[in-house]
């Protein structure tokens, strides 16, 4: 492996990447379980999202060039490799299938917040 795709281990409660961290690489969960958590408006922790063995997470630092929207936390003992642009590029190029799996995944995660949000906001509806 060069430095472009790297194997790294996590404990459990060990933070991965917080909120607001400027990255250019993303994750493959190899073992273990992930959560992408962000802090409510009361400063409590919210989690988002839990990424099992074989999904990834932190592209969106990769393909917006934007600080991270979310920190992610590791679960319990974790085992991920870390992909750097260099590497993510080598991926598209070299391996279509995994880079079409990859594009399902966002859509998927897209249409989980689309209806988080709808879910919410009848829930803030009930409530008035």
């Amino acid at each position: 492996m060069n430095d472009a795709i790297v194997k790294e281990n996590y404990a459990p409660g060990d933070y991965i990447f917080f909120e607001g961290d400027i990255e250019r690489h993303f994750y493959i969960v190899e073992s273990g379980q992930v959560s992408i958590r962000t802090l409510n408006r009361q400063g409590q922790a919210v989690e988002l999202n839990q990424i099992n063995e074989g999904e990834s997470f932190g592209e969106f630092a990769l393909l917006d060039n934007k600080p991270r929207s979310a920190s992610a936390m590791a679960v319990n003992d974790v085992t991920l490799v870390r992909v750097s642009e260099e590497g993510f590029q080598q991926l598209m190029e070299e391996l279509p299938v995994w880079a079409s799996c990859m594009l399902k995944s966002f859509a998927e995660r897209i249409k989980k917040t689309t209806a988080a949000l709808k879910d919410a906001e009848d829930q803030l509806r009930e409530k008035s």
